[in-house]
């Protein structure tokens, strides 16, 4: 049983972002908003499990946090806490006994078993109070010993485990990175090794033992936080970009849903696990085509340039994508894939990873997520990205929230639109909806677009060439993100009242 004292220690209130380039939060932050979240935080942790039911789909100790946290961030007030942990009550499990204790001797031995969730949770906490959460995360999720042990009965693959599930163990972690609560990181690091721990390996083809050893300009030291402030000014890429592999893959006949035997599906509660059957039938093309990607860990701009290419990727296939696959959404106007957004979301928690992981680690972690979110886009049928189409009939100022915001103000400036900032409705409408995949998906878009959003037309024009097989991606700019998101909020108003909106059926033909 947690002291009130130790309880206090795993959840401070949460910190402020220490670097610009990291997320930040919108204007609305108080006390009072601080300290109602931690308490949120704080019984969520004591009362919940870490699934929503008993197939193990996820939700408190996991949505529920990602939920209050993302809300906190956008400058939600105080009260509404409250109500977000009422209604993610109705969704979960409450915690239960494990049948047996979590050890460092035992710590792999119980791999997949979702009743040792809590025994998982003691160990961690315990762990990350005596050595902080950096280190224990590069013990039990990055160190080659965690992932490859040739003398264990069951299979470790820590990373893989971490980026599984649509990422959400990673999603976990990074919020108790970013908001500077150790409780997360005990979670994360059992939803690392419980939701890591208790869940199975996915990819496992997709990270190899010389991930380890071949990285640019890798160390064997722990990092200080990289806190410095990157230029943001464009500087020589190592090796290929995303989007040449993006366009190649794009082309390879052997990705094609044919080849990999997709097919439409009616169960959307439990489709077909074509993520798996990618790793079995491609994982080795897929380590072919991100071979040149090169990471050195060690240099914190090229990090950071890595990370704005992954972002640009997500939120492309996602976008584009999901525009390209319209005529399969419920609205037929944009396809909100829920699986793809999750690599949009998932984009957000790589630079508060990368802050306190070694260059080595981080290295590793920036490439086998490229990975992964190539697998989800090729498991999802592979959508066409017509960027050229996109641009044209999207809105650059998107407002769907229009009605609620009529002008009546004479005195406001004649302009097409009441929304003189696009953003700020839209924001407003991630605060108040009972999704919290939706104000994951705002704020992710919102801080790409803040960092990102200043990028012209033909910033990557000088690629177009090696990615032909992309179409415009010279017309590719920094209204990417603020498109996206007025597409998904229309699905938002076109669904009225539902409280569930997006897309499940895939991009399959």
């Amino acid at each position: 049983m947690l002291s009130a004292n130790e309880l206090g220690i795993l959840f401070p209130l949460p910190s402020s972002p220490p670097a610009p380039h990291l997320p930040q939060h919108f204007p609305g932050v108080t006390h009072e908003s601080k300290v109602a979240v931690t308490e949120a935080l704080k019984n969520n942790h004591i009362q919940r499990h870490a699934f929503v039911n008993e197939r193990q789909f996820h939700n408190s100790d996991s949505h529920a946090s990602h939920h209050l946290l993302a809300i906190f961030a956008l400058g939600g007030p105080a009260p509404v806490f409250d109500a977000i942990f009422d209604v993610q009550l109705t969704r979960t499990l409450p915690a239960i006994t494990s049948p047996g204790q979590i050890t460092s001797q035992n710590v792999y031995e119980h791999l997949g078993e979702p009743t040792y969730y809590n025994a998982y949770l003691s160990f961690f906490r315990e762990a990350v109070l005596q050595k902080g959460g950096s280190a224990v995360m590069e013990e039990y999720i990055f160190a080659p010993s965690a992932n490859f042990d040739d003398s264990a009965k069951t299979p470790r693959r820590m990373l893989s485990r971490m980026l599984a599930v649509l990422f959400h163990p990673m999603i976990h972690a990074g919020n108790g990175l970013e908001f500077g609560i150790p409780g997360l990181i005990a979670e994360g690091k059992h939803n690392c090794l419980a939701q890591a721990a208790v869940h199975p390996i996915e990819g496992p083809g997709l990270l190899v033992e010389s991930d380890f050893s071949s990285v640019i300009g890798a160390t064997d030291r722990l990092s200080s936080l990289h806190l410095d402030t990157a230029s943001g000014e464009e500087t020589q890429q190592s090796g290929v970009h995303v989007f040449e592999i993006l366009a190649r893959v794009l082309k390879d006949d052997r990705f094609s849903q044919a080849a990999l035997g997709f097919k439409p599906y009616d169960d959307l509660i439990f489709p077909p696990p074509y993520e798996a059957q990618v790793d079995a039938l491609r994982s080795k093309e897929i380590l072919e085509y991100t071979d040149k990607w090169l990471v050195d860990g060690s240099d914190n701009e090229q990090v950071q340039l890595k990370i704005e290419e992954l972002c640009w990727l997500n939120t492309v296939v996602y976008a584009a994508g999901g525009w390209g696959g319209r005529k399969n959404g419920t609205n037929g106007k944009f396809n909100a894939d829920f699986f793809l957004m999750h690599s949009v979301t998932s984009s957000l928690f790589l630079p508060s990873f990368v802050a306190h992981l070694s260059p080595t680690s981080t290295a590793v972690l920036l490439r086998a997520y490229l990975r992964t979110s190539l697998v989800w886009w090729v498991a999802r049928g592979r959508p066409t990205l017509p960027i050229c189409d996109f641009y044209a009939s999207t809105s650059a100022t998107p407002n769907p929230y229009a009605a609620q915001l009529a002008k009546t103000d004479k005195t406001a400036l004649p302009l097409a639109t009441p929304a003189a900032n696009a953003w700020l409705p839209l924001i407003q409408g991630a605060i108040m909806h009972t999704d919290e995949h939706f104000c994951k998906l705002q704020r992710a878009l919102a801080h790409f677009a803040s960092r990102y959003g200043h990028r012209p037309a033909g910033h990557f024009a000088g690629m177009a060439d090696a990615c032909a097989a992309i179409d415009g991606l010279e017309l590719l700019d920094g209204t990417l993100f603020l498109r996206a998101a007025g597409l998904t909020a229309e699905q938002i108003v076109d669904k009225g009242e539902a409280p569930f909106f997006w897309d499940l059926r895939g991009f399959f033909a």
